[in-house]
């Protein structure tokens, strides 16, 4: 047996989601040579999957829009939402840090972010809500500066695009529910099909990137602008640990083992446990049920490592994940496709989800409503709605105007009726039922107001609905046959449960002092929020700034000294040039 091949750095990361290359792309700019690991194809991790928005209280761009915000504010209200469990420490550092990661990355890289406005925080009876100003997007991102790497970025769901594959962010939406009624609409839409038509004759999907895979595409690009070096299908194997401190990691490259020495630390980044069958049935409620939309490499390496070195977890959650309900097709080759239902249809007026008695069982405008799922057992449930509906919505994988209808009532995703009571037997529930529930909802709708889940009634839910529609733009009647039904599953985009960190991210032993060496970013420390998130985008916000903390402390902790005064390309050496 050979010896394995040993190499040299400063700090080592393992993972490529919006954590892990923060982290990279921090250190490196403060002068650290880098080595970023992706154990699978594709960097970008879970964040390239994402809506790619960050919540960030306090923000220089929101400020310049003329929204005031107040940071202690912002603490009382995200302590009143997570409760007396959150970790104090961890949230004054988040509301300090979170707006200087913003205005970092803008001065130090190509990542640039957007207010996106309209957007108020989920809980907004609590004390320090706020209704606008603390969710910021990515610019949308051209792929072609990625030039080689472009391929190499994970791509987005193709839930979130159009058919052949067409991102559309945010802002896009209201221009495709208009697009047959406004000639401007038509014409943004025309414009961006047009591009994209254009970018299919020389690459192998649109470049015009969006959300999260703007977000993760930015950052990529960011890296290799600040010589970090990239390494994918290079899987952590073990942690290095020498008296107690974390040397560094030995991974798996080209499938020999190679020992990667830092001089720094490592950072782990790699996207919690979601794709760990073993660990979802031990976290996950309903986990035979469960569908998650995280990448192939998210199986908890990185949390199970630390332990081995002696990282804890941080307690009990007040749930495990970030949780969103899916709907799957099984196509004709066995894979699945999941459709996350986010904002597409489940708030629009005209569709409510019901239980296996046929029965409404949650606000189905609420981000949260597999809470909802859980709580009530109404798993798993249904989706229905009308004609009228569907084609001016869509539902699920059905895209506004109907596109995908037929096809997909024949491969049996979209269930249709002409009656809701023939429709009821159909899904295998109560005709009785479902007639009464649909009854009353749309008694409801008239009114506008829903006196059984509150559906519309707070500012968080409009997002999801339609502001065209009155009086509520969350409620409407579902009247007009054929119906419609199609099942829905809980389903997560991240997991909560994680590693127990500092305020400088590194990961604390069970006499909670840190171990020397180690940090853990992302979905690998335990979320803040435990569970509660505050607002749109508060997941993302958490990857990026705690990266934001890891990098700047391994880059500034035990420097005496500037760092030479030679360019980032001088400092950067191929690593393969020191194999010892």
């Amino acid at each position: 047996m050979t010896d394995k091949q040993t190499i040299e750095t400063d700090v080592v990361v393992v993972g490529s989601g919006g954590a892990g290359l923060t982290a990279a792309v921090v250190a490196a700019t403060q002068g650290m040579r880098v080595l970023l690991l992706e154990k699978t194809e594709y960097f970008g991790g879970t964040t390239a999957l994402s809506g790619g928005g960050v919540w960030v209280p306090c923000n220089s761009l929101a400020s310049e829009a003329g929204l005031i915000d107040d940071p202690q504010l912002a603490l009382q209200y995200a302590e009143e939402v997570v409760g007396p469990t959150v970790r104090r420490d961890l949230l004054r550092a988040f509301i300090d840090a979170a707006p200087r990661m913003v205005d970092y990355l803008h001065d130090h890289t190509c990542v640039r972010f957007a207010v996106q406005r309209g957007f108020a925080d989920w809980h907004p009876h609590v004390l320090g809500a706020s209704t606008d100003g603390r969710l910021l997007c990515p610019v949308e991102f051209d792929g072609r500066e990625l030039e080689d790497y472009f391929p190499q970025l994970r791509p987005p769901l193709t839930e979130f695009n159009a058919p052949g594959g067409m991102m559309f962010s945010i802002a896009d939406m209201p221009h495709i529910t208009r697009v047959t009624q406004s000639f401007s609409s038509f014409k943004h839409i025309a414009r961006l099909a047009l591009r994209f038509a254009f970018d299919r004759l020389r690459h192998p999907r649109g470049t015009r990137l969006t959300m999260g895979n703007a977000m993760a595409g930015r950052l990529l690009r960011s890296a290799l602008d600040a010589g970090v070096e990239l390494w994918k299908d290079t899987p952590m194997l073990e942690l290095i640990s020498e008296g107690g401190a974390i040397k560094g990691v030995v991974a798996l490259r080209e499938g020999q083992p190679i020992e990667i020495r830092a001089r720094r630390g490592v950072v782990l980044a790699t996207g919690g446990f979601s794709a760990n069958e073993v660990m979802r049935r031990q976290y996950f409620p309903f986990a035979e049920h469960h569908v998650s939309l995280v990448p192939e490499g998210n199986t908890g390496d990185g949390l199970q490592q630390a332990q081995s070195v002696g990282g804890r977890f941080d307690g009990d959650n007040l749930s495990n994940a970030g949780w969103v309900v899916v709907s799957v097709l099984r196509q004709a080759n066995g894979k699945l496709r999941k459709f996350p239902h986010l904002y597409m249809d489940r708030g629009k007026p005209g569709c409510i989800a019901v239980n296996q008695q046929g029965q409404r069982f949650g606000n189905e405008a609420t981000t949260n409503l597999v809470e909802a799922m859980h709580r009530t057992g109404s798993v798993p449930a249904h989706l229905i709605c009308d004609h009228r509906f569907i084609k001016k919505y869509g539902l699920g994988l059905v895209r506004p105007g109907g596109w995908g209808l037929k096809r997909l009532i024949g491969a049996g995703y979209i269930l249709v009726a002409p009656t809701l009571e023939a429709l009821a037997i159909l899904i295998g529930v109560s005709p009785d039922n479902l007639l009464a529930s649909v009854t009353r909802f749309n008694a409801q709708a008239i009114t506008g107001v829903d006196d059984d889940f509150h559906r519309g009634r707070d500012k968080g839910d409009l997002p999801l609905g339609d502001p065209a529609h009155k009086p509520n733009p969350c409620l409407g009647p579902i009247s007009d046959g054929p119906f419609y039904a199609v099942k829905i599953f809980p389903g997560d985009s991240t997991t909560t449960v994680g590693l127990r960190i500092d305020q400088k991210a590194r990961v604390l032993d069970t006499h909670d002092q840190p171990i020397p060496g180690l940090h853990a970013v992302g979905l690998d420390m335990n979320s803040l929020w435990r569970g509660r998130a505050p607002g749109n985008g508060a997941n993302n916000t958490l990857s990026l700034t705690f990266g934001y903390l890891a990098g700047m402390h391994l880059a500034m902790e035990g420097i005496t000294a500037p760092p030479p005064p030679a360019s980032q390309k001088q400092e950067k050496e191929s690593l393969d040039g020191h194999v010892h």
